[in-house]
């Protein structure tokens, strides 16, 4: 038969049996950032909701049923998918789960059978492959972060550069949750996220599968489902609705097509506390007791764009808020987690014009976010304080009272600071945390998310054995303790950070300050300076926490 369609569950596509391998005249990885984190964050919301997800199709050719199968169509998918389960892989406690997630990468016994060594399920092109295997395929591989993005940019090509960027996106979002919460995301990733493998036996019939796979029509997204329902039970009539419809696609365009939907997403939770069902089915159940459909887009749709833009874009357009609060949203916006977003749009639609409440608000909630992100694994947790927060915002006079869910418990800020005393592996995370760090300097400012910001070790990671580094900080207990400390990172931009990657500390110095004043505010205290010693690095830790603690009232 020339075409055969199968539907597998990613446990299958990824078996024993599997062996693909990407032909050397095909693209190389192609996915940048935005591919990636549509993947993670779709398949993070559809697993929260205990739902199916379905990947499409990919097309592979297998000429005479013989040898590894050539895929045509799908290579990023898979490719993507692999960086997945290896980051599952190394982030698990568990030594059998381990084994049964680098079963989906690579078998050595099976390998063992093809002349020793190791079988991997996907083979990349010729370029690609020996970075592919050293980064991601092999045990361990994608704890190294850092070396990761080193060997991006020393020498790698563009495609090497995008996997690396793959794996550091992967590792910040999976190292957020919880080790239960993973674990159980990678059963369900393995048993319910499916898609459809068509195997052909002639690259002619391929080739025409995969034109007719990618010119199919777009398909519907919920947003597009929902605007139908809502404009029928609204009862417009032709006239009405072609206005609706105009100002429907003209939110689409202000948030664009993904934030629509996310936008929307954020309507459910704050109308439907507990989110358990359908998207379109409890969202139109929750807008009957609310006014109806017509009230609802005439007059509270367009409020919530408004909000979600404010807090998500940090488009002011439509909220009157002061200097304090918006210095607030700005902060909110580089932490990784988005929970906080239902009380903040939910504020912004109810008090547009609210400066003096806005204030407190936004500093209470900053505080709040940045414990949450930093203090609890547990997401599902997270979750719940959110919802409690929004329960005390339908009651008046409940929101700013000291048993408020908004307020910290003494022993969460007491948490909170022993946390801040401690490591910051992820990259996201300690960006984010030293964006919100450097504002609470003097003449420091918040800074966008969207800055070319990155993070920096003043002390590199690994230093060279027989370097200035290595001699003054020999105690291997040091380097374990302040290496990734929040008095150990600085803030750069890209282009300072490659040049001072593992020079010694005079020679950064020098970078850092080169125009007389440092890129940005959290490097400000560092001028001066004529050696970077632990005891050097434990006082600007404790200093920098100081800063934080005052700032939040901690």
């Amino acid at each position: 038969m020339a075409i055969a369609a199968e539907v597998q569950r990613i446990r299958d596509v990824f078996s024993a049996a599997t062996d693909i391998r990407v032909p050397p005249f095909q693209r190389s990885y192609a996915w940048e950032d935005e591919e990636t984190e549509i993947l993670i964050k779709d398949l993070l919301d559809a697993f929260r909701h205990n739902t199916v997800y379905f990947l499409g199709a990919i097309v592979v050719i297998r000429p005479r049923n013989r040898g590894p199968s050539d895929v045509v169509d799908g290579q990023q998918r898979l490719t993507t998918l692999t960086i997945i389960l290896a980051v599952l892989r190394d982030l698990s406690p568990s030594t059998d789960e381990q084994a049964l997630l680098h079963t989906m990468i690579g078998h050595e016994t099976m390998g063992m059978m093809f002349g020793g060594g190791q079988r991997w399920r996907i083979t990349l092109n010729t370029a690609d492959t020996p970075f592919f295997r050293e980064n991601v395929q092999e045990r361990k591989a994608t704890r190294r972060q850092d070396e990761i993005r080193v060997a991006a940019r020393e020498g790698a090509s563009e495609s090497q550069a995008r996997l690396a960027a793959a794996v550091n996106q992967m590792y910040d979002y999976l190292s957020d949750m919880s080790d239960e919460e993973r674990s159980r995301f990678a059963q369900w990733l393995l048993d319910e996220v499916t898609m459809v493998r068509v195997r052909v036996s002639e690259y002619s019939v391929a080739y025409k599968v995969f034109q007719s796979l990618n010119h199919r029509g777009k398909p519907l997204s919920d947003h597009d489902i929902l605007k139908s329902a809502l404009f029928e039970r609204a009862g417009f009539n032709v006239e009405e609705a072609r206005g609706q419809s105009e100002r429907w696609n003209a939110y689409t365009t202000r948030l664009g097509d993904r934030g629509f939907g996310d936008m929307l997403k954020q309507v459910r939770f704050i109308y439907d506390r507990e989110s358990a069902g359908d998207m379109v089915t409890d969202l139109i159940a929750a807008i009957i007791p609310r006014g109806g459909f017509r009230a609802f887009l005439n007059e509270q749709l367009p409020r919530f764009v408004a909000a979600y833009d404010a807090v998500v874009n940090g488009n002011m357009d439509g909220n009157d808020l002061g200097p304090e609060a918006l210095k607030r949203v700005c902060y909110l916006r580089s932490i990784h987690h988005e929970s906080w977003r239902a009380p903040a749009i939910m504020f912004l639609v109810e008090h547009p014009h609210n400066a003096e409440q806005a204030d407190l608000f936004f500093w209470a909630l900053d505080r709040l976010a940045y414990a949450m992100q930093y203090s609890v694994k547990d997401r599902e947790y997270r979750h719940k304080r959110y919802r409690r927060v929004l329960g005390a915002m339908d009651k008046p006079g409940v929101l700013f009272d000291s048993e408020s869910p908004l307020d910290l418990t003494s022993r969460e800020k007491t948490d909170f600071l022993d946390r801040l005393r401690g490591r910051f592996p992820n990259f996201k995370q300690r960006r984010a945390l030293l964006m919100r760090i450097s504002g609470t300097a003097e003449g420091g400012i918040a800074l966008d998310p969207k800055t070319d910001c990155t993070v920096e070790h003043i002390l590199p990671r690994t230093p060279s054995k027989g370097s200035e580094w290595y001699e003054e900080w020999s105690r291997a207990r040091d380097r374990d303790e302040l290496t990734e400390c929040i008095g150990n990172f600085t803030l750069l931009t890209h282009a300072e950070n490659q040049e001072a990657d593992r020079k010694a500390f005079n020679e950064k110095l020098a970078i850092y300050f080169r125009n007389g004043e440092a890129s940005y505010a959290y490097s400000y205290d560092l001028k001066g300076r004529t050696s970077w010693k632990p005891e050097d690095v434990r006082a600007r830790r404790d200093a920098l926490i100081q800063r934080l603690a005052q700032d939040w009232g901690l």
